[in-house]
């Protein structure tokens, strides 16, 4: 028995000695970590990001004002957390919820999602619905419009921050008001109106995509995108669509590449985050569990974790934080992350058509990375912190990598159809034989398939095979989970 605890504990020193000789050493800090510009230079008061991050204000409040830019320059350089009492942050966020439950509620009408749905006569049939809405939401829809007018849109939103959830909310049921009051003013005459409108909106939606620093931000932009694009592929199948107006759409409609359409902005903010969290960390000598809770997607499911956060809060495990801190490998942790988000870009920068195993790639945290023997004992803290901070690489794919690339085919389509549009000319009518061809020698393939877009006469869609690459005959579905083609309609093309 002695013999039994005397090698045991010889096992135990030897494991000990291992384990520390494997993490006193952290990696190079290479590639260097990208700066992110000061927060300063971000907040001009220019830029129409104030409005949307406090699109969800009382109606009283001007989100453009000076006072109130004052007011939250001075809420983003308080501290976000706070051991003791609720932050400024989470006390101004009570606010915003409080103001959408007592002024924004029931602001979210529905639009057509299915390619045979006319966005026109849906409007049409619910002018009443939307007319009401227009005037009970005039101040979301004037906060919209400066938006939409503003020369500078870009996000500023601060590390360990998120876009208010409330003000996403609003801005999105918004853009639908916006979008529909579109389609009604070209149904009453109004061309013009309608087409800066919806340009507009599709601008500003571009820019965020662009500019968004958070997920929530890139899909606002999304969002308004492909609404716009929506509500201009029905007025264009519209048989009073002036042609004039037509070739106007295309004009704004020039070629534009897939990483338009992508996630570079909050990619890199995703690991620029986290890396200012392991800075904390080495800065602190404290593992705070919250840190942890941060990047759990579903942090009600570790009732542990939470558990341990109510135990620890007065310091009881000072010195098991001190430790652990001291043993987390900071460069080789962000390092692992940002591995993982180049890999997400690189996805998002070639055409699934193009993916190297199909349409549904192997994303593995670890890629590129060399551990060597005993890989696991290395930086076990730090590796644990990634795992949380993506705890599952397939809703990454579907909301950063395939998202992107169905909306760069939308936008694809509704081009080729203003393209068939101005061709078909006052006429409305093109000849098949025209399409295929038009279909065969434009520039843009199908990023899903690598081949040209693809026609089907019965249904008259206009259509890309989508993400499981198998061609179902223009047949969409709309529901973020299942694979599908992505169609437009084109209700102008003759039999020959």
């Amino acid at each position: 028995m002695k013999r039994f605890f005397f090698w045991s504990f010889i096992a135990a020193v030897v494991f000990g000695l291992l384990f520390i000789s494997l993490n006193l050493f952290d990696s190079r800090p290479e590639p260097a970590l990208a700066q992110s510009p000061p927060l300063a230079e971000r907040l001009e008061p220019g830029n129409a990001f104030f409005v949307l991050w406090g699109f969800a204000e009382p109606v009283e409040v001007d989100p453009q004002d000076p006072t109130y830019r004052a007011r939250m320059l001075e809420l983003f350089h308080a501290p976000v957390r706070n051991a003791i009492f609720r932050s400024r942050y989470g006390q101004w966020l009570t606010r915003l919820n409080v103001s959408f439950r007592r002024n924004w509620q029931g602001a979210n009408l529905y639009f057509p999602r299915l390619p045979d749905e006319d966005v026109c006569a849906y409007a049409s049939s619910v002018r009443a619905r939307i007319s009401e809405q227009q005037q009970r939401y005039a101040v979301p829809l004037q906060r919209f419009r400066q938006v939409l007018r503003a020369v500078r849109l870009e996000d500023f939103t601060p590390l360990d921050w998120e876009f208010p959830s409330r003000s996403l909310a609003l801005a999105s049921a918004t853009a639908k008001i916006h979008a529909l009051s579109g389609a009604l003013a070209a149904s009453d005459g109004d061309w013009q109106q309608a087409g800066d409108d919806l340009l507009a909106a599709m601008g500003s939606g571009l820019k965020l995509v662009a500019s968004g620093r958070t997920l929530k931000v890139n899909s606002l932009g999304k969002t308004m995108v492909e609404l716009s694009l929506r509500t201009l592929s029905s007025l264009l199948n519209r048989a009073d669509c002036p042609p004039s107006w037509a070739r106007r759409v295309l004009e704004a409609l020039p070629a534009r590449p897939a990483g338009e359409f992508g996630t570079a902005a909050a990619r890199t903010f995703a690991w620029m985050s986290f890396a200012h969290a392991l800075e904390r960390i080495e800065k602190d000598k404290i593992v705070d569990p919250y840190l942890l809770k941060d990047y759990f997607r579903e942090p009600a499911g570790f009732f542990t974790l939470e558990r341990f956060v109510a135990i620890s809060g007065p310091r009881v495990f000072g010195v098991v934080h001190a430790l652990a801190a001291f043993f987390m490998k900071k460069n080789e942790s962000t390092a692992m992350l940002r591995a993982f988000w180049q890999g997400v870009g690189q996805l998002e920068e070639t055409p699934p058509a193009s993916w190297p195993g199909g349409p549904r790639p192997v994303t593995r945290l670890g890629a590129g990375l060399r551990f060597g023997p005993f890989w696991w004992l290395r930086n076990p803290l730090g590796k644990m912190m990634v795992r949380a901070a993506v705890p599952y690489t397939w809703p990454v794919l579907q909301h950063y990598v395939y998202r992107s690339h169905g909306l760069k085919a939308r936008y694809d389509l509704v081009r080729l159809l203003a393209q068939a549009r101005v061709q078909a000319g006052s006429g409305m009518n093109l000849g098949r034989k025209e399409l295929t061809e038009l279909l065969a020698s434009s520039s843009e393939h199908d990023p899903f398939s690598g081949k040209p877009y693809l026609f089907n006469s019965s249904s008259g869609m206009l259509y890309s095979v989508g993400q499981d690459g198998q061609d179902d005959q223009g047949r969409e579905v709309p529901a973020a989970w299942r694979d599908s083609d992505i169609a437009v309609r084109i209700a102008f093309v003759g039999r020959e």
